[in-house]
């Protein structure tokens, strides 16, 4: 067992979790329903409407877990793409505004085909899964870390010539060194992605996440300590982030906003912390 020592936000990360995305919950259909009245603002307005006039089409990965569930939402009410093609295993029940410009892709994350991806130059990834509804280790790092860096490999090489963005949804505390399942394959994941020299790549570190809806399967632990980090002590202590904040914030940086955010720069990758995801999500 490796000796490095653990930080306050891997334990917070490992024990409390709070995954956000699990395209594995396929028990029922999943419905989102985007306001048709929704309408930005300020800085928001001015560079979603100087993003949309480069007329750019966007992939989400992971839009049935429930930060995808809300970037999605976002992404529909701020009509900043041409186009937003959902990669999924089955189709969702969609209710909201722009559905015209909603594309859904029933795939199979086992065998996806780059095809898919062709034409899009814009992909969130909010994918992912537990170590209890994977079943093992080895399948939860399949789902969560393999699934995804073979997608954003096929992104990239269906769209070779056109400069691209990729924004994951990490996890606070992730560390590639860690001895921790979770943190570790998180860390996995970013260094994976790093490697793959998109024009862009962001990514996202939360803090516990504050559900929307009580999801199955959640951990005991999540459960426990939810009521305390999803109130006023996370959000004094800056440990939890509402999900409709982390939807905001990846739509609002892909789209060009986040003013006075010190993300942290590293050859075309970005990594931005909880305290700026809340300030960019507000």
């Amino acid at each position: 067992m490796a000796s490095d020592k653990i930080s306050k936000a891997e334990v917070v990360t490992t024990v409390v979790s709070k995954r956000h995305h699990d395209e594995q919950n396929m028990s029922s259909t999943t419905k989102v329903v985007a306001s048709a009245t929704a309408a930005l603002s300020g800085a928001d307005a001015a560079a979603t409407a100087a993003f949309k006039a480069g007329k750019h089409a966007a992939i989400i990965m992971g839009a049935t877990g429930a930060v995808g569930k809300a970037l999605l939402r976002d992404v529909m009410e701020a009509d900043a793409f041409e186009k937003v093609t959902l990669l999924l295993r089955r189709e969702i029940d969609y209710e909201g505004p722009h559905g015209e410009k909603l594309i859904q892709k029933n795939v199979d994350f086992d065998n996806l085909e780059e095809g898919v991806f062709a034409g899009h130059d814009v992909m969130f990834c909010t994918f992912g899964t537990t170590r209890q509804q994977a079943g093992s280790a080895e399948a939860f790092q399949k789902i969560d870390r393999d699934y995804v860096l073979n997608a954003a490999k096929l992104f990239k090489s269906a769209n070779a010539t056109t400069p691209l963005h990729f924004l994951y949804c990490s996890s606070g505390g992730a560390n590639a060194s860690s001895w921790l399942l979770y943190p570790r394959t998180k860390g996995e994941i970013e260094n994976g992605l790093k490697s793959m020299n998109f024009a862009k790549c962001s990514i996202f570190r939360p803090g516990f996440l504050v559900i929307e809806e009580k999801r199955r399967g959640s951990r005991f632990a999540e459960e426990m300590v939810a009521p305390l980090l999803g109130g006023a002590l996370g959000r004094w202590t800056g440990l939890s982030t509402p999900v409709g904040s982390v939807a905001r914030a990846m739509r609002r940086w892909a789209v060009g906003g986040g003013e006075g955010i010190t993300a942290e720069v590293k050859d075309g990758t970005y990594t931005i912390e909880n305290n700026d995801i809340l300030k960019m999500g507000a």
